[in-house]
């Protein structure tokens, strides 16, 4: 925004106001779709319902979601990355550690 010893003469302080106001709304609008496009993306649909549920108005909130909670994928000990899908090797595809190093670790238990 300009100065105001370069604001010209015929700005007013309603011109101003009024222009500040009209960006503010701009502004506030495209907070509004990039938060119903992050809530799309965030949930696991395929892209083609992705793209049509942004043109759409936004979930409400008191919707249950319908993506089902994923289980945690493996990791590696050495690099701690997500191992890829299929069968696993003897070492890392990232970073070659050996597997056999390790003693597998069993599953965390269920509190009560």
């Amino acid at each position: 925004m300009r100065s105001p010893a370069r604001r010209r003469s015929s700005d007013t302080l309603e011109d101003v106001h009024a222009r500040l106001s009209a960006r503010i709304a701009v502004l506030e609008d495209r907070v509004r779709r990039l938060e119903a496009r992050l809530r799309v993306s965030a949930t696991s649909q395929t892209p083609a319902v992705r793209t049509s549920a942004v043109r759409t108005s936004p979930r409400r909130a008191d919707e249950p979601s319908r993506a089902p909670a994923a289980r945690a994928r493996p990791r590696c000990p050495g690099c701690t990355l997500e191992l890829p899908r299929g069968r696993r090797g003897e070492s890392c595809v990232w970073c070659g550690f050996e597997f056999s190093a390790v003693s597998r670790r069993r599953p965390a238990r269920k509190k009560r």
